[in-house]
């Protein structure tokens, strides 16, 4: 079995570099001498994902869960590549199954936050993005899409808030500050709306 810890942070260091093509290239290579490793069809899904090729994702994750079929991980990798497809009634199904596995699980929430919100949901989405920071109140993930979420819905003040606490938590973090700036505009301040876009700008330009 490939379990080698070595080989694993090899090709974690890959993707999280960004050298795509290299990972998925050694994935591949040690899937024909360990083709049960959950892992190796895990971080072939995610770079499958990285390059928008969706159903080769999405065959990955489908072959880890033949082998370890309560692998919430992959249940929620996948969730997230079926959003992106567009296939979102699938993508939230996935998600509740990772939650059925892994209740404590924000990652899942957030996934499934992010196709409720693309649904048109709403409701149901802020409510899975405020499950995740049960479990994790500094997610700044969760706050980012629960205040786009919370800014579709027309809630801005809360929109606001909720921007706020990503500032707290990543004061770096360039799309939230645009994205304070607009709901700044749409509740009529413009003048705090122009310091969040001149901050923005300033993170962008580095």
């Amino acid at each position: 079995m490939f379990d080698t810890k070595d080989q694993q942070q090899l090709l974690i260091n890959l993707y999280n570099q960004g050298q795509l093509q290299q990972a998925l290239d050694q994935a591949k290579g040690l899937l024909e001498q360990f083709p049960h490793s959950i892992l190796l069809h895990n971080i072939c899904g995610a770079v499958y994902a990285a390059f928008k090729q969706y159903d080769a994702a999405i065959n990955s994750y489908k072959h880890a869960l033949k082998i370890k079929p309560d692998y919430a991980d992959a249940y929620n990798n996948m969730g997230a590549v079926l959003k992106d497809k567009g296939d979102l009634e699938a993508a939230i199904d996935c998600c509740k199954k990772a939650l059925k596995i892994k209740p404590e699980y924000a990652e899942a929430y957030i996934n499934m936050g992010n196709a409720l919100h693309e649904k048109g949901d709403l409701e149901a989405a802020i409510d899975s993005y405020k499950k995740a920071l049960k479990i994790n109140s500094n997610h700044a993930d969760a706050y980012y899409n629960m205040g786009n979420a919370l800014q579709d819905k027309g809630t801005l003040e809360e929109a606001i808030d909720s921007f706020k606490q990503v500032i707290k938590i990543n004061p770096n973090h360039a799309r939230v500050h645009g994205n304070l700036g607009f709901a700044f505009v749409e509740a009529g301040k413009r003048n705090k709306a122009f310091l969040s876009f001149k901050k923005s700008n300033e993170l962008i330009r580095g």
